[in-house]
């Protein structure tokens, strides 16, 4: 899990996920402590670091409220859950696949995009669906920002510590 760092903001809300680089950035300026650290080590030349999993900041900053998640290949391929939308494998590369194909008017929005594993999104083609006799797992939708913090929190894995904490 040496990726992604969950920051919590000095009121115990979260912010965001930063990278492991950022997160001791911001331990060494004494900006945000740790509250749980992950199984990952971190090697300098003269040191041995564990990497913090769990950040709160010192002070409360006020936070922005972002209306809605915005529309990238890698939140589509989140909302999906890794998961093709069509066969349900977790194949990779998954690939994102227009239910309305472009050519028929479809747009690139999360309302029209699934994500797709390749050899169903090549089977579909450029058809619908229902042209192509498939069915999608769950149907297409904008993901609300909490829905997809909470995604996004379990897959670092630390959501039932966060559930400890009263903070989901």
């Amino acid at each position: 899990m040496q990726g992604a760092c969950i920051l919590l903001n000095g009121d115990f809300s979260f912010l965001t996920l930063v990278d492991w680089q950022r997160a001791m950035r911001l331990v060494v300026a004494e900006k945000a402590r740790v509250l749980k650290y992950s199984d990952s080590i971190i090697r300098s030349v003269n040191k041995v670091y564990q990497a913090p999993a769990v950040l709160v900041l010192i002070r409360v900053i006020r936070s922005v409220y972002r209306g809605h998640v915005p529309y990238s290949r890698k939140n589509v391929i989140i909302r999906d859950g890794f998961t093709c939308q069509y066969c349900g494998a977790a194949k990779t590369p998954l690939t994102i696949d227009h239910v309305v194909p472009k050519s028929k008017g479809g747009r690139t929005v999360f309302e029209n995009c699934v994500a797709s594993c390749q050899a169903c999104n090549h089977q579909k083609g450029d058809r619908t669906p229902r042209e192509a006799g498939m069915r999608l797992k769950k149907p297409p939708h904008q993901p609300t920002i909490s829905e997809f913090v909470r995604l996004r929190i379990k897959q670092t894995g630390v959501y039932e510590y966060l559930q400890e904490l009263g903070i989901i």
